[in-house]
């Protein structure tokens, strides 16, 4: 028999320590593991003010982090306990922070799942074993519950509901799917997937795969595969500009990585998942660790390609060229390899190899790369290569343009704050481009 799991209430809620989630009523929040730390330590001093550093050390011990770190878990919590309950975690100015509760280990709940022996009596307070079709509909309540904030608690109430009889509340330990379950959720896996490469811009196709994984997780919530593919949908959105609320796709992108974390956290696409969501919140060096460890898979080439991007938005241009040139060897035609040959492009201008990366801007425009801002990248290299009549061709060309379009903020300045990324792109982009007249660009 699996060990009593240490639970702790506190205010309504119940922190699963084991499992790293966060139960209020019939919801659950699953933390990251940094997180949940963060937040037990809280709770075994409550009342207390811990500070900063003693929270540091409790927590990631030697390992040196920036402050940042523990902001990032600190909001989490806030997030997890919601609004009217946010307040609960309080910040004392220059001292640290009091958890305003008082917490209290409760005995784990029954797994609904393990029948009683014959004749046993439950425990004092405990609910008898669910039978087996209200245990079914509310695995499906969970399923609910989990993509509620994308949307399908609609669809998973209506499913519930079909038989007139409403389901009980989630149980605090949810069984495996059947095996028929599964299936049915790898096969809308795999429809989000074929739906990723069909028909339209890359916007259109992201977001028609959105649902498919949705279902995917409402009918086996613990399939790690779809919560990390709706955590890259949401990343995507953001990195190709095209996210309609960028704030919001964070957030969707964070729950879904967790989620994926949560239920396998050594499985490539969970990793990934994780290393997308340390990439749009710049945490460059900290999302090169899990997209090397994504990338060990044969079949990961994108991951790959991504330790050489963050390289690049370190402003390491040296170290992100063997990278990206290794991936596009290994899949010239993948879908993101026009990306891949412009920021590696990008890398050559910053070391000195313009003639190179003059023929890397020939590739037909790439995901997250307007076409003009394309042509302006290659009109950089060619005038540095000295390859004139080109660059003055170019150059007409460009002017004869849309306005409009050539002076929009450039996607490449913006994708890094990194102080070493934006000298160098300023150095070997910008400053050549104002001194050819195109002043506007990059203001």
């Amino acid at each position: 028999m699996e060990a009593p799991r240490p639970l702790l209430a506190f205010d309504g809620f119940i922190l699963d320590l084991t499992r790293g989630v966060l139960t209020a009523e019939a919801r659950e929040v699953v933390l990251r593991p940094k997180t949940s730390a963060v937040l037990a330590h809280l709770l075994a001093h409550a009342g207390q003010v811990v500070s900063r550093d003693a929270l540091l050390t409790a927590v990631w011990g030697d390992v040196a982090v920036t402050d940042d770190s523990l902001t990032q878990c600190v909001s989490e919590i806030r997030r997890a306990l919601g609004t009217d309950k946010a307040g609960m975690l309080q910040t004392h100015a220059r001292r640290g922070y009091v958890m305003a509760t008082r917490p209290r280990p409760v005995a784990p709940a029954v797994d609904p799942a393990t029948p009683l022996a014959p004749g046993a009596a439950t425990r004092p307070g405990a609910e008898a074993p669910m039978p087996t079709g209200k245990l079914v509909r509310s695995r499906v309540a969970w399923a609910g519950l989990v993509v509620a904030g994308s949307g399908l608690a609609v669809f998973a109430g209506a499913w519930i509901g079909a038989d007139g009889v409403p389901g009980p509340a989630a149980p605090a330990v949810v069984a495996s799917a059947e095996p028929s379950s599964w299936a049915h959720a790898q096969r809308l896996l795999e429809d989000g997937r074929a739906a990723q490469q069909g028909d339209g811009t890359y916007d259109e196709r992201l977001r028609a795969s959105l649902p498919l994984f949705l279902r995917a997780l409402a009918v086996e919530p613990r399939m790690a595969e779809a919560a990390a593919e709706l955590a890259l949908v949401h990343a995507n959105l953001r990195s190709n500009g095209t996210s309609r609320d960028p704030e919001q796709d964070l957030r969707e992108a964070e729950r879904f990585a967790a989620l994926a974390m949560a239920a396998r956290p050594e499985a490539s696409m969970s990793l990934a998942a994780q290393a997308a969501v340390l990439r749009q919140q710049r945490r460059f060096a900290e999302a090169i660790v899990f997209y090397e460890r994504a990338g060990a898979s044969p079949h990961r080439v994108v991951d790959r390609a991504n330790v050489g991007i963050m390289h690049l938005m370190l402003g390491a241009a040296e170290a992100a060229q063997p990278l990206l040139r290794a991936a596009l060897l290994e899949r010239p035609r993948h879908q993101f390899a026009a990306s891949w040959r412009i920021f590696l492009g990008l890398a050559k201008l910053m070391t000195g190899q313009p003639d190179e990366a003059a023929d890397d801007f020939l590739v037909s425009t790439g995901i997250y790369f307007p076409t003009e801002e394309r042509l302006l990248y290659r009109l950089v290299a060619l005038h540095a290569a000295g390859r004139l009549a080109e660059a003055e061709a170019l150059d007409a060309n460009l002017r004869q343009r849309d306005p409009a379009l050539l002076a929009r903020p450039l996607r490449a300045l913006g994708m890094s704050d990194e102080a070493a990324y934006r000298a160098r792109f300023e150095t070997a982009v910008l400053a050549p481009l104002h001194r050819m007249g195109w002043v506007a660009v990059g203001r």
